[in-house]
C-alpha cells in the first residue's frame, strides 16, 4: 500500500468511534451508484450501520476486531 494511502487508513482509525462511524457511513452511501456494487450487501451494510447508530448494537473497537494495538 502506498505510504499516503496508508498514512490516511491508520489516521482514519485513529479517530473517536463517534468519527469513525460518521466516515464509514460517508464512505458507505457513496458506493450506492457505484457500477458492480453489490445492492444486497449495500443494504446489510446499511442496516448494520443503522444499528451500530441507533445504539441496538455495540460495536468492537479495532484492536478487538483485528487483534492487534495501534
Amino acid at each position: 500500500m502506498p505510504a499516503a494511502k496508508q498514512s490516511l487508513s491508520f489516521r482514519a482509525l485513529k479517530l473517536p468511534a463517534k468519527k469513525r462511524m460518521h466516515l464509514a457511513t460517508l464512505l458507505l452511501e457513496s458506493m450506492d451508484h457505484e457500477q458492480g456494487a453489490d445492492p444486497s450487501l449495500l443494504a446489510e451494510l446499511k442496516k448494520r450501520s443503522a444499528d451500530l447508530h441507533s445504539g441496538k448494537v455495540k460495536g468492537l473497537s479495532t484492536e478487538q476486531a483485528y487483534s492487534f494495538s495501534l
